[in-house]
């Protein structure tokens, strides 16, 4: 996804690619979402696992085909997006992560981030968005159904201290 086709949709934002030099900002953001975090961990969230947020991919694809954008209002990172461009296919973009700054929930930032990368999609001629969920979180499912994502495959992630996640697989085609 380019950067300059993302910010033509969404002009109120000011948007950057973020780097391992935003790790403090991404930490707070994160920190401000507890819940997500201890669906897959039950230790705090360290500085590490925000570095290896930062760059980690699948071993199938280059390591430039993943971005991770910060979205600001006033200056404050208040959302993050974490994209892997041409995955699982070519003409698919897969949301590793949208997290939006809790005092920044249920005001619609997260619709209107995903409203304009759709647009930004269909502009870089990108045929499906798809995503994993944490199939457990309800209030997720809502929000990614309201957007017209429809759920796919449960799968399991297997987690570092034991155990298994369950996810649900959500693809929305774009027209």
């Amino acid at each position: 996804m380019k950067l300059a086709t993302l910010q033509a949709q969404l002009p109120n934002f000011k948007i950057r690619l973020l780097t391992l030099a935003d790790q403090e900002a991404l930490l707070a953001l994160e920190q401000s979402n507890p819940r997500y975090h201890q669906y897959f961990s039950p230790e705090p969230l360290t500085m590490t696992e925000i570095r290896h947020d930062l760059t980690a991919h699948p071993d199938e694809i280059a390591a430039a085909q993943k971005q991770v954008f910060g979205f600001y209002l006033a200056n404050r990172l208040v959302a993050v997006l974490d994209l892997l461009n041409q995955y699982p296919q070519e003409q698919i973009l897969f949301v590793g992560l949208l997290m939006v700054n809790q005092t920044y929930q249920r005001k619609s930032v997260g619709q209107v981030i995903m409203t304009g990368l759709m647009q930004a999609a269909l502009q870089s001629n990108i045929a499906a968005i798809q995503l994993t969920r944490v199939t457990a979180d309800d209030g997720v499912a809502r929000f990614w159904h309201r957007l017209g994502f429809e759920d796919g495959n449960q799968l399991f992630l297997p987690l570092k201290a034991g155990g298994r996640l369950a996810v649900t697989t959500m693809t929305r085609v774009l027209q």
